[in-house]
Formats: C-alpha cells, structure tokens, sequence
C-alpha cells in the first residue's frame, strides 16, 4: 500500500453544531472529502458550577483532517475562520505532523457489459 511521509493532521474541537457546515465548506471549497467527524464531552473551567470550582459538562465537535503538508498552513487558516473560531469560546484547533501516512484510494472497477 503507498503511503506518503509529507503529511499532517489538523484536529479542531468546536462547539456543538459548527463542525458540519466546516466539512461541508472543506468539501464545497478544497475538494476535502476525507475526514473524521465525532464528538466528545467534557469539562469546561469557563462555566463553573456554584462555589465547587468545577466546570459544566459540554459536548463538543472533533474535525480532524489528514492534509499535505504544502496546503497546512492555507488550510489551518481557512477552517479557523470558517468554524468562526476568532470568536470567544469558539474552540481550539492544533496541527501536528505525521511521519507517514497511508494513502486510500477506491479500485478502479471495470464496468460490466451488458
């Protein structure tokens, strides 16, 4: 199986209902189909609970996209902007490289004749 050593994976965490309109706009404006889209929960120290001094639990939206490492930057930039993640609470993101990663591709299929 090829495999390519020039990659790196950008992950955002993001408030719930922002990470689908950011695959979609990946899809409609880099041709970005692959990814992994989830969600996690977990305790934020913004909105503490009383005087306990311990956070809410909120759910949160995980993107995370394996890119080239030529496109890392352009592409961190526009999906930092697109989940709108300049606003306050609006997430947090990271990039980190991969030293190899696998390249998936669909088999060529002949078409069967009738």
């Amino acid at each position: 199986m090829p495999y390519d050593t020039n990659t790196k994976l950008i992950t955002c965490i993001l408030p719930k209902g922002r990470a689908y309109p950011l695959q979609q706009a990946l899809v409609d404006k880099h041709n970005i189909y692959a990814g992994n889209y989830h969600f996690g929960r977990g305790v934020g120290g913004a909105s503490r609970i009383g005087d306990k001094g311990i956070g809410n639990q909120q759910e949160r939206e995980i993107i995370e996209v394996v890119v080239s490492a030529d496109k890392a930057e352009e592409l961190f930039e526009f999906m930092f902007l697109n989940a709108e993640m300049d606003e306050a609470h609006g997430g947090m993101m990271y990039m980190t490289s991969i030293p190899r990663s696998t390249i998936m591709t669909v088999p060529e299929v002949p078409s069967e004749e009738v």
